[in-house]
Parts: structure tokens; C-alpha cells; sequence
């Protein structure tokens, strides 16, 4: 991959993500070009390896028919584990505009518009993926982490279990709703260890979803 294609993506990604920006409501077509963005950052070994560790599962309670859950507080001491994911520049990061019930990992009506938008972006990058590959050869999709991210607010077992649900539940929805196939899915919980806005701990803008590539 050339340089001046590296340096074309990262000017079009600061376009829509804009540095130290709140989260925010995307096109597909704007998640595709980060996603691309991502994809291009890491295939090049440009990304930074995380340093820092993931909730590896909460303990969800189903409170409906369609398995949607709220969260319970994970007994004793955080559970985690390392993650795969690298870190990435940050003109790079999608941090979506997804708002849940409070307290809970019920997603409201509202934000189904915007990761109906994530699984187009999705859908159209392991299109132009399969269309890229030469004929007859495998072509190596990776997958997409989705990380959910809390405030400061609450106890850090509490966040870090509420996160993996929300993050769970997107998976889901993706899944049931638009038929992405949940292998290429990745349901992360960050609960508050990497707050957007670290000087205002309850900042709205640490309460986020985040989209990474994953090679």
C-alpha cells in the first residue's frame, strides 16, 4: 500500500472524526470510510499494540421475550482479559451515538437507526473485501470489535459488566436484525478504563460504542 493512500485516508477520516470529538451519529457511508481507513492503518502495522485489559463476560439477565437483558454486577473481583484489538490514531476512532435504557442494555428505538447504519458500512466493506480478492483465492476478512465504553459513575465490576452487555446486545441486534454473521463479531467490554474525556470522568461523551477492525 502506498503512503499517499495512507495519508488520503487519515485526511478524509479527520474529516468525520474529528479529534477529541463526543460521539457521534455517522452515515454508512462515513463508518465505511473509517472502517477502510482502520483496515488500511493496521494492514500496514502502523497500529499500536493495547496495553490495557477487557471484561471477558457479564452476567446478563434476560427481562423479555427477545432475550434483551439487564445487567447484574459481577460478583467479586472484575474478570478480564487481553484482547487482540490494537490502538489506533484517533482521527481513526468510530465512537457511535447508541443510547440504551439507563442502567441496563436495552437498546432505545431510537439508536436502532444508527447501527442499522454500522451493519451497511459492515456489509459494503466485506463487499468490496470479496470484489478486491483475486478469483478463486481466500480472502481474509478479519472481524470487528464492538466496544462498549461507560463513564466513571458506579463501581469499576459494575461498568465493566454493564459495558460487555451493552456491547452484547449490539451484537445481537446486528445478528438478528441484519443478518451480519456474528463470527466476524466481536462483543467487548471496556467498562471505564479508557475514558474519552479523562478529565470529567461522568462525561457524556465516555458513555460511547466503538467500532474497530480487526485483522
Amino acid at each position: 500500500m502506498g503512503i499517499h493512500k495512507i495519508a488520503a485516508l487519515l485526511a478524509f477520516s479527520a474529516l468525520v472524526s474529528p479529534l477529541a470529538a463526543s460521539a457521534q451519529a455517522l452515515t454508512a457511508e462515513e463508518i465505511l470510510a473509517l472502517l477502510q481507513a482502520q483496515r488500511e492503518q493496521l494492514a500496514a502495522g502502523l497500529g499500536a499494540e493495547r496495553t490495557l485489559e477487557f471484561v471477558a463476560a457479564s452476567t446478563p439477565e434476560a427481562t423479555n421475550e427477545d432475550g434483551m437483558a439487564l445487567v447484574t454486577e459481577l460478583p467479586g473481583d472484575a474478570i478480564a482479559a487481553n484482547t487482540d484489538g490494537s490502538l489506533i490514531p484517533e482521527e481513526m476512532v468510530i465512537d457511535l451515538t447508541i443510547f440504551f435504557e439507563f442502567d441496563s442494555a436495552l437498546l432505545k428505538s431510537e439508536s436502532k437507526t444508527q447501527v442499522d447504519a454500522l451493519c451497511t458500512a459492515i456489509e459494503a466493506n466485506e463487499a468490496a473485501l470479496l470484489a478486491g480478492g483475486e478469483e478463486g483465492a481466500a480472502v481474509e476478512h478479519g472481524s470487528y470489535q464492538i466496544i462498549g465504553h461507560t463513564d466513571a459513575s458506579g463501581t469499576v465490576a459494575y461498568n465493566l459488566s454493564l459495558s460487555q452487555a451493552r456491547a452484547d446486545e449490539v451484537v445481537r441486534y446486528m445478528v438478528r436484525e441484519c443478518g451480519i454473521d456474528g463470527n466476524v463479531l466481536q462483543a467487548v467490554g471496556m467498562g471505564e478504563g479508557r475514558l474519552k474525556d479523562a478529565g470529567d470522568p461522568r462525561a457524556d461523551q465516555n458513555r460511547r460504542v466503538e467500532i474497530q477492525v480487526v485483522l
